[in-house]
């Protein structure tokens, strides 16, 4: 990998997805690239804070459109706001799941710089087996994507009933984010108390199929690639 001349290639797009790279050939592959508008680097492990910096510094994400850095337990949470805070508002597609230092604060503090997503994927699934501390107040969270991201389509929440916790007001959050979000054409959350009462919400409204659970759907920013439709077969 390390041997292949990526600073002549024409790549903008590439997921490198699962794969065990080493810090030193990730850093010098992806740094030697032009740019990106599309990259997967989900479960990569030795990802870290300093190749993020470094491709933020050397310009490779000007152009960036969507990105997965899912379980990338290297990533601080300091790092990712910074990298949300310059290139979030570029961003059609983020998946940004499996990582439980990431609750309603840090979310909070970044969907404003996401005015243009389309394709969201947050949470940390399992919540129960990772012992996680915190509760997470999700009527918060659904409340900022309807007041800052009207362009949502997709958008999967994978924290799980034992970590979520929503109030008698729910209701009217989630009516915020169908009304406000007319785009939304599918809405994946954990099955649970919760789940069935955003699909209840959805139903009575006329919108069938949108409310899914993350148990028969995954949500993906494959769509975001630019010969996507080429990849679609009947």
């Amino acid at each position: 990998m390390i041997a292949v001349p990526w600073e002549t290639s024409q790549i903008t797009e590439l997921d490198l997805t699962s794969t065990e790279l080493s810090t030193d050939c990730l850093d010098s592959v992806l740094t030697r690239c032009p740019g990106f508008t599309y990259l997967g680097l989900g479960h990569c492990e030795f990802f870290t804070d300093k190749i993020l910096e470094r491709l933020m510094e050397k310009g490779k994400l000007t152009r960036l459109q969507a990105i997965d850095i899912s379980h990338t337990h290297a990533l601080s949470e300091n790092t990712l706001y910074h990298f949300l805070h310059n290139h979030g508002h570029n961003l059609r597609g983020l998946m940004l799941a499996g990582k439980p230092k990431l609750t309603e604060n840090f979310w909070l503090m970044v969907i404003r710089y996401l005015k243009n997503m389309r394709v969201c994927v947050l949470g940390t699934a399992n919540g129960w087996f990772l012992k996680m501390q915190s509760r997470v107040h999700v009527d918060q969270i659904v409340e900022a994507f309807a007041q800052q991201c009207p362009y949502m389509s997709r958008l999967e929440i994978q924290w799980d009933p034992d970590t979520i916790r929503y109030s008698d007001k729910s209701s009217k959050f989630i009516d915020h984010l169908r009304l406000r979000c007319p785009h939304l054409r599918s809405f994946s959350l954990s099955d649970g108390e919760y789940y069935e009462m955003v699909k209840s919400n959805f139903e009575r409204a006329d919108r069938q199929k949108v409310v899914r659970t993350t148990t028969n759907y995954t949500t993906s920013i494959v769509c975001l690639l630019n010969n996507y439709k080429d990849l679609l077969f009947n």
